[in-house]
């Protein structure tokens, strides 16, 4: 892992995690160990971007949402999204996450959202590539590991039905080197793979070429440590959209 407070002090969001109202076990047992609604309003600090000025966190009402509303000004080293917000810190090998997704680009094949895991760094990190349709580049479990993405999907379905203005619920699992993600309400999962990156890394989600939003985040897992991944720099903190 690199530096640790590379994206900012941490003691914050330590202190945000303890605040969570958990559950004393959820999924496999495991502890509820972040939790996000974003009705905080500085709760996107918890979070370091590919270009902050890309996104934002948005509010209607009392609920509040984190947005991606352009593309992001960022040119990976290797072939791989390009719109990212990472969490900082704290890091997890096993995990299950579940958070609310809403794609809000054009409909059209690769129109996606991804989520990011085991990111240790801008080039060492797994993502689930979540699109329209499924081909050889779209709708993976995709790796990055010193090179551009390469798939490492063993089954998926044929795509995603991301609507018009919809939120989308997602699960991912994470053991090992396995992973499985279900999106929306169906049982089968849309996507399954077994050689992600190894050892433990960030969580983050984002798009490859689209806009997208998330919300209400949980990770559950049976252990985490605060250390931050390293890789792309956040300088210039996220504007709030009233």
């Amino acid at each position: 892992m690199g530096p640790v407070c590379r994206f900012g002090c941490l003691a914050a969001v330590a202190a945000s995690l303890a605040a969570c109202s958990a559950p004393p076990s959820g999924p496999h047992g495991w502890p509820l160990v972040y939790s996000q609604d974003f009705d905080a309003a500085d709760s996107e600090q918890q979070f370091a971007f590919t270009d902050a000025k890309a996104w934002r966190r948005t509010v209607d009402g009392s609920n509040g949402w984190l947005e991606q509303f352009a593309q992001c000004a960022y040119e990976p080293r290797y072939r791989s999204p390009l719109n990212l917000a990472i969490l900082r810190t704290p890091s997890f090998s096993d995990f299950v996450l579940e958070a609310r997704l809403r794609q809000t680009g054009r409909e059209y094949p690769h129109r996606d959202m991804c989520v990011v895991f085991a990111f240790r760094d801008a080039e060492h990190f797994s993502y689930a590539h979540l699109a329209t349709t499924a081909d050889d580049n779209a709708h993976h479990v995709q790796r990055v590991d010193g090179a551009p993405r390469t798939p490492v999907t063993t089954s998926r379905t044929q795509g995603v039905d991301w609507g018009t203005d919809r939120w989308l619920a997602v699960r991912v699992e994470r053991t090992g080197a396995s992973v499985r993600v279900w999106l929306g309400d169906s049982g089968e999962p849309q996507l399954v793979a077994d050689q992600t990156a190894p050892g433990e890394g960030c969580i983050g989600f984002g798009t490859f070429d689209d806009t997208c939003a998330v919300d209400d985040v949980r990770i559950w897992a049976p252990s985490s440590r605060a250390a931050t991944a390293t890789g792309f720099d956040a300088r210039t903190p996220p504007a709030t959209n009233p």
